[in-house]
């Protein structure tokens, strides 16, 4: 292909691998892009969009979390202009119609089922993290956003993992019926050095400390369990591990902790022995501070007053339980070097882009929500992937504090790229699925777009090879069958004469000690007849060499056997076509039970509004229809909506129903109903309450840090939660604008009275 585009894109000198990706678009290709985490992949989405508005074109950016949005929100719009540049994230719609358009997954994937008028002029789509199809809670979206996106519109996916990206492409290319060109990068150009930590050894290799653990356990062994004074000695500790960073000139440093509450801890913990800034450097903090204490009002809020010692020392934390300005202040900071050490959770690791010189784990495993696991080797590079400055660093480097009272080998993440997991799909159908592909699509073609999913591409594609490797292991296994020795398993081999004679050496023994008449007698007719049997035939003559190749062949056909009877079971079982189909057919039974859907798959009333409600379709519109939200006023109802799928955190508890402030009995019936009388999941059904008071007195006009007096939970997590029930709400507003004028105009003023103040998204 002849290489046209410019050598120097944004004063960056433009790699191969960006050239290359870069040419495919330009020629009109859908492009998949696997490259390591700061080599500049996204620079490719970059010129993209530069070329697209400067031709006039429309491009679509899509992140997974709003977080990323903003982010790439602010940077477009610093360089193209306001006017040229739009956010939709569900709960903030700013220019929806420009040029580049930001938007989460979701709402791209909301979109070509509702508003197609909105892609004209559309030329190309960009999936940031396109790894997260493999995500099990939210995957389908993407897989959806996919399947669904015109064939017209092109295509580009950004991810530094996808080992598989070559399958991917594939499945792209043949429900799209263009070609996807893939371009990887595998080699970072600050390469990574993988170390581990613990006090005895300091920072070393896994394989030295594995024997450090080995001779620790032998002593262990071999002497009385350590005192409680030796334990202190060798005790963990985070201060260890950043202390030898900053000695080998490690600093900044991003360190994870799988842990909010640690992550605070920590921060604290180390500001009480370090400090990393200069006077000029802490006047810059002061300044900053500051400016987000004007820019937010913030002069009476404690805490950033109490953390304002820790910021000046160059040491922070983040999490998503963070006040939004917080968040802000602290990605400011860090963006300015003025912060050494991050202790940060996963989420930081998602898309926003601030490298440094050394990344640290506190251990090898998290917290999944139901155990402790091992981290996969996806999640270990999409955080270590931050470690070294291009540059500035000439290595990267990742260490593990390692705790030899736990140690096991196999927790350790491999360090090998090429040992990331491949994508898998996680396609699953939702109701509000089955009622749009009802809405837009013939039975006929329901049936095709249900086959066009990753899985079912997965699923043939596993079938063929399993079967192409079932076809192999019958000739192999047949062919061998024939050589082997027609007297194998019979008492003329020498082998089975052995074991027999092995066998009545044993009986022989045994009937010694036998007392019981009956168990004696058994015994006894074994003997007689395995001796018989021996005396009836003689020993083939073979050396011992031919019986040890026997052995060995006959071996090897066993293991092919089973290999065979494992594979034919696996051909038999693996499901590739209409896969869904049993899926759709029960949902669609549910919608047709609830007056959502008629028999021929029409949408009745219900039906139509509940296909524009994209989380809790079901009861929500369960509740409109019972004539709730005309019943209640509005902050009855910001409260209700706060308790629509809020996912409670770890010992959450639910509010006496005295305290809530409206009545969640007709509620409760609705939930009932719909799990006990038509068979929904009582997973997919979610509404839990314990934030519905504080939601009330915000909706009232209550001030943000008044409300902390009357919970525990952390302020980011309040925001978020507010920020979704105006989500939803607005969903509600948009199914009933048509229909009910009047609700709508009610749910506007519910909406505005949630969206105030820290809650507001400031962009």
């Amino acid at each position: 292909m002849q290489t046209r585009t410019e050598t120097i894109f944004r004063n960056y000198v433009l790699d191969d691998f960006q050239k290359e990706a870069i040419d495919y678009l330009m020629d009109g290709h859908s492009v998949l892009v696997s490259a390591p985490t700061g080599v500049g992949k996204t620079l490719i989405a970059d010129y993209l969009i530069a070329r697209a508005i400067a031709e006039g074109k429309r491009v679509i950016y899509t992140a997974p979390i709003k977080a990323l949005s903003n982010q790439k929100y602010k940077e477009f719009k610093e360089w193209y202009g306001a006017e040229k540049v739009g956010i939709i994230t569900g709960d903030v719609v700013i220019n929806s119609e420009a040029d580049v358009t930001i938007m989460t997954t979701e709402i791209f994937r909301n979109m070509l089922q509702q508003e197609k008028e909105e892609l004209f002029g559309l030329s190309h789509v960009v999936f940031d993290e396109i790894h997260y199809l493999s995500d099990e809670s939210r995957g389908t979206v993407w897989e959806e956003s996919i399947i669904f996106m015109p064939p017209e519109i092109r295509l580009l996916g950004l991810s530094a993992t996808i080992p598989n990206a070559h399958e991917l492409a594939a499945w792209i290319s043949e429900i799209k019926g263009h070609e996807v060109k893939v371009v990887q990068k595998t080699d970072r150009i600050v390469p990574l050095e993988h170390r581990v930590f613990h006090p005895l050894t300091g920072i070393t290799t896994l394989n030295k400390l594995y024997k450090v653990w080995s001779r620790q356990q032998k002593q262990n062994n071999e002497t009385e369990t350590r005192s409680p004074a030796a334990r202190r000695q060798q005790a963990l500790s985070h201060l260890d591990l950043v202390r030898a960073v900053q000695e080998r000139d490690g600093l900044p440093c991003l360190y994870f902790v799988f842990s909010r509450m640690q992550c605070e801890l920590k921060a604290m913990e180390l500001s009480e022995k370090a400090n990393f800034l200069s006077v000029s450097e802490q006047e810059q903090v002061d300044a900053v501070v500051a400016q987000i204490i004007e820019k937010y009002a913030l002069e009476n809020w404690p805490t950033i007053h109490r953390l304002k010692y820790i910021f000046r020392r160059g040491i922070a934390f983040h999490h998503a339980g963070l006040l939004p300005a917080l968040k802000e202040l602290v990605e400011i900071l860090f963006g300015m070097n003025l912060v050494k050490v991050m202790y940060a959770t996963e989420t930081f690791a998602v898309g926003i882009n601030y490298p440094v010189r050394s990344v640290c784990f506190d251990a090898p495993t998290k917290w999944d929500g139901v155990s402790f696991r091992p981290l996969t080797t996806l999640e270990y590079f999409q955080m270590a992937g931050r470690a070294g400055r291009r540059g500035i660093d000439e290595r990267g480097y990742v260490y593990i504090l390692a705790d030899l009272d736990r140690y096991r080998r196999e927790e350790f993440p491999s360090t090998d790229p090429r040992q990331i997991e491949k994508l898998t799909s996680r396609f699953n159908l939702s109701y509000n699925s089955v009622l749009n592909l009802f809405k837009n699509h013939e039975r006929s073609e329901i049936s095709v777009i249900l086959n066009q999913n990753f899985a079912t591409f997965q699923a043939r594609n596993a079938k063929i090879q399993l079967e192409e490797r079932l076809l192999q292991v019958r000739l192999e296994s047949g062919k061998l069958r024939e050589e082997l020795c027609a007297d194998w398993g019979s008492l003329v081999c020498p082998q089975a004469r052995a074991l027999a004679k092995k066998r009545l050496r044993k009986q022989e023994r045994k009937i010694k000690y036998i007392k019981g008449r009956a168990g004696r007698a058994a015994v006894a007719r074994e003997i007689a007849d395995l001796k018989a049997a021996l005396s009836s035939v003689a020993a083939r003559n073979c050396s011992l060499e031919q019986q040890k190749h026997c052995v060995q062949r006959v071996e090897f056909y066993e293991n092919l056997y089973h290999e065979q009877l494992g594979l034919e079971e696996r051909a038999s079982s693996l499901r590739v076509a209409d896969r869904f189909e049993e899926d759709l057919v029960a949902k669609a039974g549910i919608l047709a039970e609830l007056n959502y859907l008629t028999e021929d798959g029409t949408l009745l009333p219900r039906g139509e509004f509940a296909a524009r409600i994209y989380a809790q379709e079901l009861l929500l519109t369960e509740m409109y229809f019972a004539g709730y939200f005309h019943e209640w006023d509005e902050d009855q109802i910001n409260a209700v909506m706060v308790a629509v799928d809020y996912e409670p955190r770890k010992l959450e508890r639910l509010p006496r129903s005295s305290s809530l402030p409206f009545d969640q009995k007709p509620i409760k019936k609705i939930i009932r109903e719909l799990v006990y009388r038509y068979g929904v999941d009582e997973r997919e059904i979610r509404f839990f309450p314990s934030l519905s008071p504080l939601a009330y007195r915000w909706s009232q006009g209550c001030d943000f840090f008044e409300l902390l007096n009357y919970t525990e939970l952390q302020e980011g997590d309040i925001v978020t939660a507010f920020r979704r029930a105006i989500d939803l709400t607005r969903q509600i507003r948009t199914a009933c604008l048509e229909e009910d004028p009047m609700l709508a105009s009610k749910l506007k003023n519910c909406m505005n009275k949630m969206d105030r103040d820290l809650v507001e998204i400031n962009l």
